[in-house]
């Protein structure tokens, strides 16, 4: 009997062996195959790399956020005020959408900011936090989750400008923002308050309903006569990252997906990181991903799914991620592999993407472009910088105009 228990388990591990594959000096075991439907077909087009890309998107809805509510709500939009800004080289359009469902009704406002131009312009958008603290105009209105027009607190307008926006404008880019709290606060008491208070209970959660969100903005930048809808960037850092990288993979209209240091369900593969676990994750912040995502804590290795896949469901599409030298929360090894692990997708379509069996992760202040995909290290810690935008800007200036 212990000649066959002893015999079961080197079966067992040889065939975990097997079904591992390393990368980086990672390896990774029982990893999901990329290129492979269901049902064993191999995904050698186009049309079957879309077709699993379908089964891809029912897979990370089921195992790890929860699917993006697609019906049962009615979206409206307001522009409540407009005028120029940015001494007179913008545009400045403040919009109120609301969300109704037949439990209620939810509010945010959205801050478009655009370059005075003769024709549309690309845009890139994301959520973040009060929208008065973006820019330092005097005309920006509360955020909708400030207890419905309160007194801006002094000296908080414009306290997070670092001239991101200045620069999209001064290159040819609208940018648009909104606070993710509008549709739902970043807290375990009140997360719910809001947008999740208007679905059934326990059918979404925080990061889902920050993606419904971003695609509540995309609902109307692609009706604004000034904007080039064919060119949308979908952004976020952190836990926005990871949620700008849900909407960006499901959302076909998005032109370039860029999750900024996103981490643990963001652009980081779960297997093998050494950064946030799946675990830590899910404790610290247990409202963010679904129910299920939170069984596989202690089994990380029999996720069905990996975020690789999830870069490769971007696919036409561009996507562009980063990483930060001395970030305790993103893995940027790990971010670095799951890019490498998504190129057959891009590969399938004819795209040019870093090539290489093994490429070697690019050092501190380098960076890399390819037609579908972008990538970069800066030096410094957890968050977004004007390097970082520099880079992205770069990327759109060559690749999204």
């Amino acid at each position: 009997m212990k000649k066959w228990c002893v015999l079961l388990i080197a079966l067992l591990t040889l065939s975990l062996a097997a079904n591992a594959e390393t990368i980086g000096g990672r390896e990774y075991v029982n990893l999901p195959e990329l290129m492979r439907l269901e049902d064993g077909t191999p995904v050698d087009s186009p049309e079957k790399m879309a077709a699993r890309r379908t089964e891809l998107l029912e897979l990370f809805g089921t195992y790890m956020y929860g699917p993006i509510p697609a019906k049962g709500f009615e979206t409206a939009f307001e522009i409540l005020e407009e005028g120029e800004t940015l001494g007179g080289t913008a545009i400045r359009r403040q919009v109120r959408i609301t969300v109704t469902t037949e439990l209620g009704t939810c509010d945010a406002l959205m801050l478009l900011i655009l370059p005075k131009a003769e024709q549309p312009v690309p845009v890139i958008f994301s959520l973040s936090g009060d929208v008065h603290t973006a820019l330092a105009d005097p005309e920006i209105l509360p955020s909708y989750s400030m207890n419905r027009y309160p007194n801006i607190k002094e000296g908080t307008r414009g306290e997070r400008d670092d001239g991101t926006i200045a620069e999209a404008v001064r290159r040819g880019y609208g940018y648009a923002i909104a606070s993710c709290n509008d549709f739902s606060p970043d807290n375990v008491r009140t997360y719910a308050k809001r947008l999740i208070s208007l679905f059934e209970k326990g059918s979404v959660n925080g990061l889902t309903a920050w993606a419904f969100g971003l695609e509540r903005m995309a609902d109307y930048l692609v009706t604004d006569p000034q904007v080039d809808a064919s060119r949308l960037a979908v952004t976020g850092t952190s836990r926005l990252g990871k949620a700008a990288l849900w909407m960006g993979a499901n959302d076909e209209r998005i032109a370039l997906v860029i999750p900024n240091v996103s981490g643990t369900c963001g652009a980081a593969m779960t297997r093998s990181c050494t950064k946030e676990q799946l675990g830590d994750l899910n404790a610290n912040f247990r409202w963010w991903m679904n129910s299920t995502c939170k069984t596989f804590n202690d089994r990380i290795d029999e996720l069905p799914v990996d975020q690789h896949e999830l870069l490769a469901c971007v696919a036409p599409r561009k996507v562009y991620i980063s990483s930060a030298e001395v970030d305790t929360s993103n893995d940027s090894q790990g971010t670095w592999n799951a890019l490498l692990l998504s190129r057959d997708a891009f590969r399938v379509y004819g795209l040019g993407v870093i090539e290489g069996e093994i490429a070697e992760q690019p050092g501190v202040g380098e960076r890399v472009f390819t037609e579908s995909m972008g990538y970069h290290m800066r030096s410094g810690s957890h968050g977004v910088t004007p390097e970082d935008w520099s880079n992205y800007f770069d990327y759109m200036d060559e690749y999204l105009k």
